[in-house]
């Protein structure tokens, strides 16, 4: 995503401030509007310049300058830092850019009865969580579940005020799919797109359907690096996709070893499930394409399409057969198997 920050409405800190930065870390494109307060971990962001575009505009808990630098960033969602003294002082021009925007806000868990009490129904809707407790001090930013949850916030909110309902959309397995396969890939100078990928991701977005990444990244669970790491290789992706003109709009992934017993490893369905809420995708119109079988698998459980495509472990896959149902069609790359989706579905 494309992201404006209000960083003078942003208070040190915070935990706004670290998952800002967490963002950054995992290689969204984040831009200051304003100038940081004294102290402000922010005030080392890329600033805006004049013809800045942003998707979503960040901000503290007023929401006229934020819907203001919004409008002049051209971003279609709001997210907010809120809390219940800065919202009693709302005057009604604040309550009009909060309703004009459709605005999404986080707050306290401990400000969930003031907030349930004090807006309409739905506006609640649009209201999310912070973690229950703070992550540590010491921790990299891009770890923070402060960060995981912005990120879906932001996402859920650009959904909201970008297209209705029920879109079909292209859930694309990692490694050996979208970039070369390099077993337990560690190192970010080391992400290689695979050729076509980002023209076929390109003209997927275009078509107005979502490209959601579904990965499986055990090396973290099994100790071979740490999950900072792993966010560092995903920001150097997102750069090389964002050079091509390819915003993915949204990345999930399981850190998990295999033998941990989680839900959220591919070939079960919870990501896909997860990501089609916030989203607001149909998974029955949608399809998974990787280079395993496993991939197939996770589209078939969720009711999507399973795609194979021969780069990475593909080919390898393809001559040893399906552990159970085959895919829907095997393809030799993800820009033949991205035709064959687009139309599928238009």
């Amino acid at each position: 995503m494309r992201l404006g920050v209000l960083v003078p409405s942003i208070v040190p800190g915070s935990r706004m401030e670290r998952a800002v930065l967490g963002l950054a870390a995992r290689g969204h494109a984040v831009r200051a509007a304003g100038h940081a307060a004294n102290g402000s971990a922010l005030a080392g962001l890329a600033r805006a310049g004049a013809d800045t575009e942003a998707d979503v505009m960040l901000g503290g808990a007023r929401a006229l300058p934020a819907a203001w630098w919004a409008a002049r960033m051209r971003a279609r969602a709001l997210v907010l830092a809120l809390d219940p003294a800065t919202h009693a002082r709302w005057g009604p021009l604040d309550r009009w850019a909060w309703s004009l925007m459709a605005a999404h806000g986080l707050i306290e868990e401990s400000a969930g009865e003031y907030f349930a009490s004090r807006t309409p129904e739905d506006e609640r809707e649009r209201l999310a969580l912070w973690p229950g407790a703070e992550g540590p001090a010491h921790a990299a930013p891009s770890t923070l579940a402060e960060t995981e949850v912005l990120e879906r916030a932001c996402e859920r909110a650009l959904a909201r005020r970008s297209a209705g309902s029920g879109r079909a959309a292209l859930f694309v397995d990692r490694d050996g799919t979208v970039i070369r396969e390099r077993e337990y890939l560690s190192e970010p100078h080391d992400v290689e797109l695979l050729p076509g990928v980002a023209g076929a991701l390109h003209e997927v977005r275009g078509a107005g359907h979502p490209v959601a990444m579904i990965t499986n990244q055990a090396g973290v669970g099994r100790g071979y690096f740490s999950e900072a790491r792993l966010w560092e290789v995903m920001a150097r992706m997102r750069e090389l996709l964002r050079a091509e003109g390819v915003e993915l709009d949204t990345v999930r992934v399981c850190p998990h070893a295999p033998d941990a017993g989680c839900d959220c490893r591919k070939p079960q369905g919870r990501l896909l499930r997860e990501a089609a809420d916030d989203l607001r995708l149909s998974l029955r119109d949608s399809a998974m394409v990787g280079d395993r079988w496993t991939d197939v698998d996770t589209g078939h459980g969720v009711g999507a399409a399973g795609v194979l495509v021969r780069t990475g472990y593909g080919a390898g896959e393809e001559r040893k057969g399906p552990d159970r149902a085959p895919a829907d069609a095997i393809f030799d790359d993800v820009a033949a198997a991205a035709r064959w989706f687009l139309d599928r579905v238009d």
